[in-house]
């Protein structure tokens, strides 16, 4: 993408600038992250109450401030945790009476398969150890018994809950289906995926 898409502003040109290189970066160490984020447009977002990073399955939307407040790992983790939302379709959301319960279960299932797949972790990083493998919905049952929940903490905003950020955002349903096709069309490339992670895409 060119610098010139973006707004006129050095801060924001260095931070979009980390996150495509980032991208470069994958280009040449794990493939499948590669071929994920040439489908979500770097997107910032200025001037607005939006101080956090998400998705609508095409976009990929960036607060320049809250990037700068990253570390190089947390900033990698964070992109690759956005582009996994999308693969594991995590772009709505059912009725679930929890819906802070449901973010905490899908970032456990994404940031899983991020460890799969060699992503370095930073140190906050969300992860349940017993319930590594397990569904997003299994895990949101799981966090039921959480003594306290309110001490995990979210690193972005859920997919499903962007409209309320950014209000003028929305998920169509042919997004989360060329999200599915694409996670069965790797899954289909022998050695691209470990194998529980082309389980997974497999059966999206």
């Amino acid at each position: 993408m060119s610098m010139s898409k973006w707004p006129d502003n050095e801060n924001v040109k260095n931070e979009i600038a980390k996150w495509q290189a980032d991208r470069e970066h994958w280009s040449h160490t794990i493939p499948a992250m590669d071929f994920f984020s040439q489908f979500l447009t770097l997107t910032p977002i200025v001037g607005k109450q939006f101080n956090s990073a998400s998705t609508d399955g095409k976009s990929l939307f960036i607060c320049p401030d809250y990037s700068a407040t990253l570390s190089d790992t947390s900033r990698q983790f964070l992109q690759a945790h956005l582009i996994w939302h999308c693969v594991a379709g995590h772009l709505n959301a059912p009725l679930v009476a929890d819906y802070r319960r449901w973010h905490l279960a899908c970032d456990h299932e994404v940031n899983a398969l991020l460890l799969e797949l060699g992503i370095s972790f930073p140190d906050d990083a969300l992860l349940f150890p017993v319930c590594v493998g397990r569904s997003a919905m299994d895990v949101y049952r799981w966090l039921a018994g959480h003594p306290n929940i309110s001490v995990e903490v979210c690193i972005d905003i859920h997919p499903a809950a962007l409209w309320h950020d950014l209000p003028n955002t929305s998920i169509e349903q042919r997004t989360i289906n060329l999200w599915r096709q694409r996670a069965n069309l790797l899954a289909k490339d022998p050695g691209t995926l470990p194998a529980r992670v082309a389980k997974f895409c497999e059966a999206r």
